[in-house]
């Protein structure tokens, strides 16, 4: 019998902290690069949140139907095929969220070196990433407490932020309402490029669906935490993007494209910060971002090895990294994810590898909302929670996000081929684990 120890208030936390991250405080920098008016900056971040909450509503629905730890990978295989499931979570496991947690450390190795120069950003990053993975490694209670603790710090200074940025008000004079260019800037490809870092900023809305085997009461909490929690992310995403740019010239917020630090993100929290609590406020906040990120990274070093674990316990070769400690962590898997996401931190480019995940996540959520179409049509109607406004609510996420899948191979091949790389290796590694299986029984 599954001992369930997360309940409503952690799988919201959970949500919440995986989406409050990365993309939001380093996300801007790469829209200003395409887009100078403001309306269309925040139609960015409207849509973007109503892509999520679409998508949730959707999750919401599979994951009370299938509620078993795994995500993408439970999922495509009871609604499509095995091979299907094992390639998403092979994505997953290798650099779903390994990857977001280098960024992560890399956006708080950024912010922390903005408060004090004498920090280096890669070493930064790499002393958090190893303290809270042996955090939860060693006891999953203390993590979820651990969790609970840092997201609702993050909301709270979240809030006193955008509340001092509308009391601080619209200094740089910047206009919200639609302008002459607005339609052109929106009918561009660089809006439907800039959705993926806007994608990317709101992706972890279904982090409770990694672990729906450890929430308390599932076919009420699951869909209650995902919705939930997407609902209040958008409102701060909304909001706090509004306040950067309001506070802050456009052109400080922009990342360089030049010299040894270009494409690396900006620390846009801390330029409004300094505009709206001056230099010593603007450090302070500073600070309390990097608390934030420590957040996100948590989050995701939790859902990660849930997805690590049911995947390669099926692999002979692969299954000692499905090992549990006598707490039941699954401490090898996280030990696994810790050294992929150094790995990455230390070699990888930012912008090319939000590019990477961006497309990876939206391919395999796309095919999961496409998923619930296909189970209502394989077992008819659930009995409990139903997607809102079915069959409306797939349809415009599916259709949203091929489009963004489109622009995106056109105008960042290389990145999108990797991805789907990447995918394959994922397929190829299923049927060579599946033959050897044969093998076995054969003789």
């Amino acid at each position: 019998m599954l001992h369930r120890k997360i309940d409503f208030s952690a799988a919201v936390s959970l949500v919440v902290a995986n989406m409050v991250g990365t993309g939001v405080f380093t996300g801007l920098g790469f829209q200003l690069l395409s887009h100078t008016q403001a309306f269309t900056i925040m139609a960015l971040w409207f849509i973007g949140g109503i892509m999520a909450l679409l998508g949730a509503v959707c999750y919401a629905e599979l994951a009370t139907r299938l509620p078993q730890d795994g995500g993408e990978y439970h999922f495509l295989s009871k609604v499509y095929h095995p091979a299907l499931g094992f390639m998403a979570g092979f994505v997953s496991a290798t650099v779903g969220f390994s990857a977001p947690i280098a960024l992560a450390a890399a956006s708080l190795g950024t912010y922390a070196h903005g408060v004090f120069n004498s920090i280096n950003p890669v070493w930064m990053g790499t002393v958090v990433i190893m303290g809270i993975a042996a955090i939860h490694a060693t006891n999953l209670s203390a993590g979820v407490k651990f969790q609970k603790i840092f997201t609702l710090i993050k909301v709270t200074l979240i809030v006193v932020f955008v509340a001092a940025g509308i009391f601080h008000g619209n200094t740089q004079g910047i206009s919200f309402s639609y302008g002459d260019t607005s339609a052109a800037e929106i009918m561009t490809a660089g809006f439907a490029i800039n959705l993926v870092y806007v994608s990317y900023a709101y992706s972890g809305w279904n982090a409770s669906a990694y672990l729906a085997g450890e929430i308390q009461q599932p076919e009420k909490n699951l869909n209650r935490s995902i919705i939930w929690g997407t609902l209040l992310v958008m409102l701060l995403y909304v909001m706090l993007n509004a306040v950067f740019i309001a506070s802050a010239p456009m052109q400080e917020m922009i990342v360089d494209t030049q010299g040894a630090q270009a494409f690396q993100p900006k620390d846009v929290g801390i330029v409004s910060a300094r505009y709206i609590f001056g230099n010593w406020g603007g450090k302070v906040m500073g600070g309390v971002i990097c608390l934030l990120l420590i957040s996100t990274i948590s989050a995701m070093i939790i859902a990660g090895p849930r997805v690590i674990q049911p995947m390669f316990g099926k692999i002979p070769a692969l299954n000692q990294l499905a090992s549990t400690n006598s707490k039941g962590n699954p401490v090898a898997a996280i030990l696994f994810q810790t050294i992929l996401a150094l790995i990455i931190l230390w070699t990888a480019a930012f912008d090319s590898i939000m590019q990477y995940i961006g497309f990876t996540l939206t391919l395999f959520t796309t095919l999961t909302v496409a998923g619930v179409i296909i189970y209502r049509i394989k077992h008819g109607k659930p009995e409990g929670y139903k997607a809102l406004a079915y069959p409306l609510s797939p349809i415009l996420f599916i259709a949203a996000n091929l489009g963004v899948c489109y622009f995106q191979i056109t105008d960042k091949t290389t990145e999108s081929i990797i991805g789907l790389a990447t995918a394959l290796a994922g397929v190829m590694l299923y049927f060579i684990s599946t033959d050897r299986k044969k093998s076995q029984i054969d003789h």
